[in-house]
């Protein structure tokens, strides 16, 4: 849902912690999932909410919670291979979680992506699908922090492993465009803090890659208002002196506390569309030089890939996508093999930034996914 265009040059990667040593991946609940959505119903034999512990960026202890679904049918000889699943954009608010939130039918689909995750379950994958940092436990969620979004993806598969014994220790982190984002960190964050896991590669489906163009200096296109905003917030939780009043005009200002009361259809409904004169470009911009010159850094500094991945990559894309545009991804594959990694891109036409995780009989890439998963679950 965030835009991302082309990318900066490669950014030599961070070394993380173990997080072994640190209780990270700890599961703490499992309980099943009541008001499950039919499809997610029919294809699984467990699907329970689970809580997990995990780490922040500054050290702290901290519980995230997310969704365990596994197939149905005997497991494998070596155990089902777990796709770390990370969702797009939802919000920032705990009633966003796509472990809780439900529909309008009343029922838990994983905020929309039911009809995906289905096709893994019946592909023979179980499924981990965190939900965030702060999205439905206690604490604000860093939303578009990269290796906070990393870290649930990487201790969600520890926790399942936890929870259920059918799970092999073979993991693919798989994403949707926030959620490419935390993928490909995943990727990259595999050998160091996702180490004593068989990780075995990064697919990011329409994928937030590089967000310091998104929102070039802090200055969103009407289509990235609202996710504007939403970054803001996230970027606030690493840097805490990050005024509000310094990157938006007074009437986005007066309107800011709406992204912490609603998820994102409904941000998406009140922000990123083109207002006129009812809310012009300039009400989302940086209002001297200086914040907009330190913004760019901080956005910069979220901007994926960053180094080598430790495993293959596949990033997908719509050519009909309104929010992620083809170059972007192109570019970021480019900059995934600059350092290293054995990246791939596939374009789909007619794909929008959703469509693009439909059936293939509806143009979309999720058989593809499932086949590309299959080449490479075994060393």
């Amino acid at each position: 849902m965030v835009e991302a265009r082309t990318g900066p040059g490669v950014i030599a990667e961070r070394p993380e912690p173990d997080s072994g040593r640190l209780g990270a991946g700890t599961l703490l609940t499992a309980e099943a999932i009541d008001e499950l959505d039919p499809s997610l119903a029919a294809a699984a034999e467990r699907a329970d909410r689970i809580t997990y512990r995990s780490k922040s960026l500054s050290g702290r202890d901290i519980v995230v919670s997310g969704a365990l679904l596994t197939p149905k049918g005997a497991a494998p000889e070596h155990g089902w291979p777990i796709v770390s699943w990370a969702h797009g954009s939802s919000g920032i608010i705990d009633q966003c979680a796509p472990s809780t939130a439900l529909n309008e039918d009343g029922k838990v689909d994983l905020f929309g992506y039911a009809g995906f995750v289905t096709q893994l379950l019946e592909a023979g994958y179980a499924v981990a699908a965190t939900d965030y940092e702060g999205l439905g436990t206690r604490g604000d969620h860093p939303y578009i922090v990269a290796d906070s979004e990393g870290r649930g993806v990487i201790d969600a598969v520890r926790a399942a492993i936890q929870a259920e014994p059918t799970l092999s220790k073979s993991y693919f982190s798989v994403g949707h465009s926030q959620g490419g984002q935390a993928a490909i960190a995943a990727g990259e964050m595999a050998h160091t803090y996702g180490k004593g896991l068989d990780f075995r590669g990064t697919i990011g489906l329409a994928p937030v890659t590089n967000v310091g163009q998104a929102y070039s200096y802090g200055s969103p296109g009407p289509v990235d208002r609202g996710f504007y905003l939403l970054a803001l917030h996230g970027l606030r939780t690493e840097h805490p002196d990050l005024r509000f009043d310094q990157y938006l005009g007074k009437q986005a200002l007066d309107l800011l506390p709406r992204v912490s009361q609603v998820c994102t259809d409904q941000i998406w409904e009140e922000f990123s569309a083109d207002l006129g004169t009812e809310l012009n470009d300039y009400q989302f911009t940086p209002q001297n030089s200086a914040a907009a010159l330190q913004v760019q850094g901080w956005l910069d500094e979220q901007s994926v890939p960053r180094g080598r991945t430790p495993g293959p990559m596949l990033l997908l894309q719509g050519d009909a996508d309104p929010s992620i545009k083809k170059a972007v991804t192109q570019q970021a594959v480019r900059n995934a093999r600059g350092s290293g990694t054995a990246a791939e891109f596939r374009l789909y036409p007619g794909a929008d930034h959703y469509t693009v995780l439909g059936p293939r009989s509806d143009g979309g890439a999720a058989a593809d996914v499932v086949e590309w998963l299959d080449r490479h679950r075994h060393p």
